[in-house]
């Protein structure tokens, strides 16, 4: 618990240190993640703090929140870049399909992409559309707490997440999630 406690402190103090690769190989060393006993531990919104990658779209934000929606269960996930302290699906959105491979494998099936705008009144603007080349991945879960999730892409990336508590957004995403997935 000491190691993951200082993982997160690194996370939200300094994102350059080179202490985190260090001690999120170590929680990944002692991590007794198994997908089938745990799967209910994943559905929640889980924001990136740290990743491994170039890519913009897969880095924190000081601005804006890098999320990943999960009901595993359901089989449904969404990755959300949006405005920070806004509790609404408004930003980037990609959907996507998962199931599980293995003990610590998921399979990620990406489906639709697009913008999503505030709600006006009753309508909320939409340009999603259906992703034609098929877009495979997988997410092998290293590490996983009530707090804290660690996993390693397909492509190599290293991402490292916190778990945030937020219902209302979590209740956005299942009805946004049932009308457009």
């Amino acid at each position: 618990m000491e190691t993951e406690l200082k993982l997160i402190k690194k996370l939200f103090e300094n994102q350059n240190s080179k202490d985190i690769i260090k001690l999120t190989e170590k929680l990944e060393n002692k991590s007794n993640f198994i997908l089938s006993r745990d799967v209910r531990d994943l559905k929640g919104i889980w924001e990136l703090r740290w990743s491994s990658s170039n890519s913009s779209f897969l880095n924190y934000s000081s601005i804006l929140d890098n999320l990943q929606i999960l009901d595993p269960q359901e089989g449904k996930a969404m990755n959300l870049l949006k405005p920070k302290g806004i509790k609404a699906i408004i930003g980037t959105v990609i959907l996507a399909k998962t199931e599980p491979i293995n003990n610590i494998r998921i399979s990620v099936q990406f489906t639709k992409a697009g913008l999503v705008g505030p709600s006006i009144g009753y309508r909320q603007p939409k340009a999603l559309v259906k992703i034609k080349k098929e877009q495979l991945g997988w997410l092998d879960i290293t590490y996983m707490s009530d707090k804290l999730r660690i996993c390693r892409g397909d492509k190599g990336t290293l991402f490292i997440l916190i778990r945030r508590n937020d219902k209302v957004l979590f209740d956005k995403f299942k009805e946004f999630i049932d009308k457009f997935a």
